[in-house]
């Protein structure tokens, strides 16, 4: 990947778009602090809140209500935000106004994956809760709390995500800088979007990811200059490749 002299121009607010999606660019070493507090819901938003977990767990009865981090704040070197429950942020995700201007902004981490054969990319699983069938960066997942921690470590979440979703070790993985911010305008989940080299060859990779890999993509694809993958695409990645 060529070093971030990228065709992303900044403009004075560090803001830019991309199919519509909020851009900012970040530092490389960018820090992420969890030092807000939880706000509190109306007895209303408690019960929608509730009502939309209810039914997506007779839906899909795996999921879990885990912590998730939510941005309050994002500038190139800092993102302040809060903890806050993975039931909320798909009460949002459902209903975008539940919360009236106190939107939550969940952050979340995506790999721009470098192999030694190129650029690899997944396609969401058709079974998936958001976004399914859209091609997105690999590894991809939410910013969780693993060790009730007030400051997150990016590379370690995306580290995790390898293993989860790919069925990768640390070693053979090498998170290298961030790179962006990308908001999702309806969901409002904040993409950081990272490279990270890989040791495995495609086909290796393809072979980890079925075997040992959590079922989350329908297809791994490498990206060649002949050959565009079919299915929509989120923004994300979209900016991430114009940096390539």
């Amino acid at each position: 990947m060529k070093a971030c002299a990228s065709r992303l121009s900044v403009q004075g607010s560090n803001m830019l778009q991309s199919l519509s999606w909020p851009i900012t660019p970040l530092q490389p070493d960018v820090q992420v602090l969890a030092d807000r507090p939880l706000p509190a819901l109306t007895t209303e938003q408690e019960e929608t809140v509730s009502r939309i977990w209810a039914k997506a767990l007779s839906a899909y009865p795996n999921l879990y209500n885990g912590r998730v981090f939510c941005a309050d704040e994002i500038t190139p070197a800092r993102i302040h935000g809060h903890w806050s429950e993975y039931r909320r942020v798909l009460a949002q995700m459902k209903e975008p106004d539940v919360y009236g201007p106190h939107i939550l902004r969940p952050l979340a981490v995506v790999g721009l994956m470098c192999t030694p054969d190129g650029i690899v990319i997944g396609r969401r699983a058709e079974t998936s809760i958001y976004l399914p069938g859209y091609w997105q960066g690999a590894p991809a997942g939410n910013v969780e709390s693993r060790a009730q921690e007030s400051t997150i470590d990016l590379a370690a979440q995306l580290l995790a995500e390898c293993e989860e979703e790919l069925g990768l070790v640390p070693a053979e993985c090498k998170v290298g800088p961030s790179l962006l911010a990308c908001e999702h305008p309806s969901s409002h989940i904040v993409d950081i979007g990272m490279r990270i080299d890989v040791s495995l060859t495609f086909e290796d990779l393809q072979t980890r990811c079925r075997e040992q890999g959590n079922a989350e993509y329908g297809a791994l694809h490498l990206i060649r200059p002949d050959h565009t993958p079919e299915g929509p695409m989120v923004p994300t990645l979209a900016a991430l490749l114009e940096l390539s």
